[in-house]
């Protein structure tokens, strides 16, 4: 019996291919995390942060070599640059991103895109009437890791995919920002998106079939609190289900898997970021040539962060190549993210803060 070959994943050389001039917009953990990933390993120029105080602005131009530092995001996106990374909280992706495109500026959008479907919509609707690139910044797309996967998947090497699972947990009951119901905070947008991105991405047409959560207050705050943790089932057309959960308040494996008829993917922790990926067959070996119990496994160094520039490459090269949408993350993928979030957040009685 042959043992088939894992597909290694067609990368470009980080350090060649278009090179852009990006701006930051907004100056927090995540904007020096993918400033710092673009300046160790690629050939993309930062040259621009915009702040609501020039002087955190100038601050962070200082620690991170960026040229020009403004204070407000109005000066920022007129300045001379080829695309906007949007970086800021999640109630303010929408009107941050739509101020980069009535200016004429690309967008690279922290995800969620936006945390409501019909900002989404809008916020796709503009970019796409404007002739002008737009993508959310789900990096874990953009992986190698990922590239690996996606051929796995269009070889039907697992057979017929019968069930997804995605699990996400990072303690961070003492985040004020991630758990203030009034910033957009609680489970779903910081950490639970990934779950739903990820059930999709596999099986798309998903809908909730049923959700639960539980609130966490921050200490001295009114009302109830956010949503902490949260699982939900999730079905399509076909009955195909797909399990996900994901938590502030606690740790947890943060692994997920999709199950075939041949064989299962095993994404270790986190399965979201840099890993390694394995493939266990247990199907019918005589039809397969495949003998059961066969593992097979691409090793990835699991270098968290480091590997945001990925995102930054595809932006490039689909801007580049005269794209405004990208292939990995077209932006009907992403609305379709956002609609299974607001599905979720209705059957737990989540609802965001009035626009």
């Amino acid at each position: 019996m042959s043992v088939p070959v894992l597909p290694q994943p067609q990368l470009p050389d980080p350090r060649t291919g278009p090179s852009l001039r990006w701006a930051i917009l907004g100056s927090g953990w995540i904007a020096a995390q993918f400033v710092r990933s673009l300046r160790e390993h690629t050939n993309q120029r930062v040259v621009a942060v915009g702040s609501r105080s020039l002087a955190r602005a100038e601050a962070f131009a200082a620690e991170h070599g960026i040229a020009h530092a403004y204070g407000s995001y109005e000066e920022l996106v007129a300045s001379d640059i080829d695309v906007v990374y949007v970086a800021t909280g999640h109630l303010d992706h929408f009107a941050h991103a739509a101020l980069a495109l009535e200016a004429g500026r690309p967008v690279l959008v922290e995800k969620p895109m936006t945390p409501r479907l019909a900002e989404t919509r809008a916020l796709a609707a503009l970019a796409r009437a404007r002739g002008l690139f737009a993508m959310e910044a789900v990096w874990t797309v953009t992986l190698p890791r990922y590239a690996v996967i996606r051929q796995i998947l269009e070889q039907g090497m697992l057979g017929d995919v019968v069930e997804v699972h995605a699990n996400l947990g990072e303690r961070l009951v003492d985040h004020h920002r991630a758990m203030d119901p009034a910033q957009g905070g609680g489970v779903m947008n910081d950490l639970g998106s990934y779950t739903l991105m990820f059930a999709n991405e596999i099986i798309p047409g998903l809908r909730v079939r049923a959700a639960h959560g539980r609130r966490h207050a921050l200490p001295g705050a009114a009302g109830p609190g956010a949503i902490g943790e949260f699982h939900a089932l999730l079905g399509d057309d076909g009955d195909r289900l797909a399990t996900v959960s994901a938590s502030m308040l606690a740790d947890t494996p943060t692994t997920a898997y999709v199950a075939g008829t041949e064989a299962t993917l095993i994404l270790e922790a986190p399965f979201y970021q840099p890993g390694p990926v394995v493939v266990r067959f247990h199907g019918d070996a005589a039809r397969t040539g495949v003998p059961a119990g066969t593992e097979l496994r691409v090793d990835e160094p699991a270098l968290a962060h480091d590997q945001l520039f990925w995102e930054a490459l595809e932006v490039a090269r689909c801007i580049d190549a005269g794209l405004t949408e990208s292939p990995l993350r077209p932006l009907d993928r992403s609305i379709e993210t956002i609609a299974l979030v607001e599905e979720a957040r209705a059957a737990m009685g989540d609802p965001l803060p009035a626009a």
